[in-house]
């Protein structure tokens, strides 16, 4: 008896000692850590800002016609200062009269508004072809995708062909004229190696800018005849969505037309009136050939569509002909008015023009392409007017 309550004792007095919080709370399980993240940087937002070139490209693209007058005026500055250099002119006048009135002076201002120009031709080619294609988006037969690809490619510069015929044609031509222009310099003077200078960069820059731009011309209008040719459709009679592309046609003749323009008063010779205009024909035949040849693949797709709808009328013309005439006689009088609509409708279609806008158009660039006869040819009409009105 006397055992159990020690032994009962014994057990209590253990369990009291015990802290109540560490008996009552379960011990606590080890889980996954929380990985901390590192605090978040300072923000500072990196511009990629355009470089000096890359600002003169985009202002020659958003501003063709001021840049090509601040590009004017820039060579004509340079001019003036390399003739006072040279002791050829003195401030802006040769021999107490403005420098642009003496003959010489006028083809130096000719000359370098020359490469004024075709420093920025190629983005009035470029606006003009990717408007166009923009605007008879609506009658092509290819998905945006594709359309997308060749809007690319009809917007790229092609630098490397540009360059490739720039240099050449600097390399071959300007040696050859430099040649011949360089007994005109005056010599034995301290400023004529400066002259000389000055004439062959003018020479080359004219050159390489010809090439550059004439390179270009062909790459824009052969990709732009490729696209239309393979994908444009053609409404033989609603002929309204191609007007776009005749618009082209007449401002590429309009554009490569100032260049012949220039060069009118400084290649024309009165005295040789024959070749002269036999130069003014050749370019006035490459500028439209070089026009027209952006809707080569337009030609092709109109010709097919007219091609196709010919051979159907061709067809039905035919099938109503054999109904109304059997044995012999004609035995569907009602078919004969049928017959003459195919007839009349099919000679219409063959009448039709190849190129989008039809003749009018046709006509408008011809007569586009024979405005440059002025400037080559103005002095000397004038004169016969006056010798034929004035005694």
């Amino acid at each position: 008896m006397s055992r159990a309550p020690c032994v009962c004792l014994g057990h209590m007095s253990s369990s009291t000692d015990q802290n109540p919080e560490e008996q009552a709370a379960p011990a606590p399980e080890a889980g996954p850590q929380r990985i901390e993240l590192p605090p978040p940087l300072p923000s500072h937002p990196v511009t990629d800002q355009p470089g000096m070139f890359d600002r003169l490209v985009s202002f020659v693209e958003l501003y063709p016609l001021p840049a090509t007058l601040v590009i004017l005026v820039g060579l004509v500055a340079a001019h003036v200062v390399i003739m006072n250099l040279a002791g050829v002119m003195s401030g802006i006048s040769v021999q107490q009269s403005l420098f642009m009135f003496q003959p010489a002076g006028f083809a130096d201002v000719l000359l370098l508004a020359l490469i004024a120009y075709n420093v920025v031709l190629p983005t009035f080619l470029a606006r003009s072809g990717l408007t166009a294609f923009a605007d008879v988006a609506g009658s092509l037969t290819c998905n945006d995708k594709v359309y997308d690809d060749h809007l690319h490619e009809l917007a790229s510069a092609h630098l490397l062909v540009r360059l490739v015929f720039g240099f050449f044609w600097a390399a071959i031509l300007t040696p050859v004229f430099g040649s011949v222009l360089q007994g005109l310099l005056p010599g034995g003077t301290a400023g004529t190696p400066m002259l000389t200078i000055w004439m062959f960069v003018r020479l080359a820059l004219v050159f390489f800018l010809v090439g550059s731009s004439l390179s270009y011309l062909a790459m824009l209008h052969y990709r732009l005849s490729a696209a239309l040719g393979q994908f444009l459709r053609v409404e033989l009679f609603d002929m309204e969505p191609l007007q776009p592309l005749a618009r082209h046609i007449a401002n590429a003749t309009i554009f490569l037309s100032i260049p012949v323009a220039l060069v009118g008063p400084i290649m024309a010779r009165p005295e040789a009136v024959t070749a002269s205009a036999t130069v003014l024909g050749f370019a006035a035949t490459l500028v439209l050939a070089a026009s027209f040849g952006s809707m080569w693949g337009a030609r092709r797709a109109i010709r097919g569509a007219k091609l196709t709808a010919l051979t159907e009328l061709h067809a039905y013309s035919r099938e109503i002909w054999r109904r109304a005439y059997v044995n012999g006689r004609i035995t569907e009088a009602v078919a004969l008015p049928a017959m003459a609509g195919m007839i009349t409708i099919r000679n219409q279609v063959a009448r039709m023009s190849n190129w989008p806008g039809g003749w009018t158009s046709l006509a408008r660039c011809f007569l586009l392409a024979t405005l440059p006869a002025f400037t080559w040819f103005g002095g000397l009409m004038l004169s016969w007017l006056l010798a034929i009105f004035v005694p």
